[in-house]
């Protein structure tokens, strides 16, 4: 999902979203369940932590003809 889209879908704007993952801002709870709903989680599943070593490399696909 990018940014745009999850900002759209949890009433945020983008820069605020950016602003979160590189762990500018700390989201109120109001905000939170927002993110979680936009995401298809529970707010609570944002503080399980978890091995992202397993995780697929991201592919920019603008570079994909």
């Amino acid at each position: 999902m990018t940014q745009e889209k999850l900002a759209e879908l949890s009433e945020t704007s983008v820069t605020y979203i950016s602003q979160l993952e590189l762990g500018h801002h700390t989201p109120s709870f109001d905000k939170l369940e927002l993110i979680s709903k936009a995401l298809n989680v529970e707010p609570y599943e944002f503080y399980v932590k978890r091995d992202f070593k397993t995780l697929a490399p991201r592919v920019d696909m603008k570079h994909y003809k």
